[in-house]
């Protein structure tokens, strides 16, 4: 999909440069992620309605190798990727589904990336009324910590 395009999302806290020392926690529904932000604060990601995610590679050495580099992807940055190839290939691969919707399979699914100093995480979540991401700043990793366990119990 050559129109494929990383957007940064300035409105987000951006992670810091040095040591983010991100962290994901996930279960087969949500995913959290953590991260220090250039501010200093300890941030918390929430998707309530993850579909799939990744985490590793590249780092910052080799996000030239990412596909999206040169098309919007920055260093230490959060992106919203528009046109996302990975959405498309998801749509693809659930078509077999019996009563697979297009429409309502796409509606609101969104897929981010976050390229920190030694990793990269890319995930495709549904954002919408009803599974609204929730972005939190904690002083500290303790009680960054006791948030994500709040949420992951509900």
């Amino acid at each position: 999909m050559t129109d494929e395009r990383a957007v940064v999302m300035p409105e987000w806290p951006q992670p810091e440069a040095g040591a983010p020392c991100p962290i994901a926690v996930a279960d087969d529904v949500s995913l959290s992620i953590r991260y220090r932000a250039q501010s200093g604060k300890i941030v918390v990601v929430h998707f309530p309605l993850c579909s799939i995610f990744t985490f590793g590679l590249p780092n910052d050495e080799a996000l030239a190798g990412h596909p999206l580099y040169g098309r919007g992807l920055e260093f230490y940055s959060v992106h919203r990727v528009e046109n996302s190839a990975w959405i498309a290939q998801l749509e693809r691969q659930n078509s077999v589904h019996p009563r697979h919707d297009r429409r309502r399979f796409l509606e609101d699914m969104k897929h981010f990336v976050f390229t920190f100093h030694d990793s990269t995480l890319e995930c495709v979540v549904t954002e919408g009324r009803f599974w609204p991401t929730v972005i939190s700043q904690f002083e500290s990793e303790a009680v960054a910590d006791a948030f994500i366990t709040q949420k992951r119990r509900g």
